[in-house]
């Protein structure tokens, strides 16, 4: 499966998956699924100095049949408190929204989620919840 996605897109995605699980950024597994290679699920370890530090959360990216012209989706599967999180645990930071560009790749995303237990809000400097 692939979503629809044409063949060369499939091969750069498979690619960077690949790529991603055996050289993953620090504090993130990816977690590929053999069978549709749009389906990326990781977890992401709480930041260090946080109210998150020594938490797990997983996080799953889904890309859709106009992936890499259009940004994933990011959505946390655990439930977590944070101001670029929704209530549904859709992720709203500017990379998967006006920042995106194809040529940035999961590696890009996955770096800008993982840092969120730092900047919330797409820039300003806190910690995941902002009331801590």
């Amino acid at each position: 499966m692939g979503g629809n996605l044409p063949p060369h897109t499939l091969r750069l995605l498979y690619k960077e998956v690949s790529t991603l699980t055996s050289d993953p950024p620090a504090g993130i597994k990816l977690f590929p699924n053999e069978e549709d290679v749009t389906d990326v699920q990781v977890t992401i370890e709480g930041p260090e100095g946080t109210p998150y530090a020594g938490g797990l959360f997983r996080m799953k990216l889904v890309l859709g049949k106009e992936f890499p012209a259009a940004p994933p989706k990011g959505f946390f599967l655990t439930k977590i408190f944070h101001p670029n999180v929704g209530p549904g645990g859709e992720i709203c930071v500017n990379v998967l929204k006006r920042d995106w560009k194809a040529e940035l790749g999961l590696r890009h995303v996955l770096l800008r989620c993982g840092g969120m237990g730092y900047i919330p809000f797409g820039g300003v400097p806190h910690i995941w919840g902002g009331l801590y």
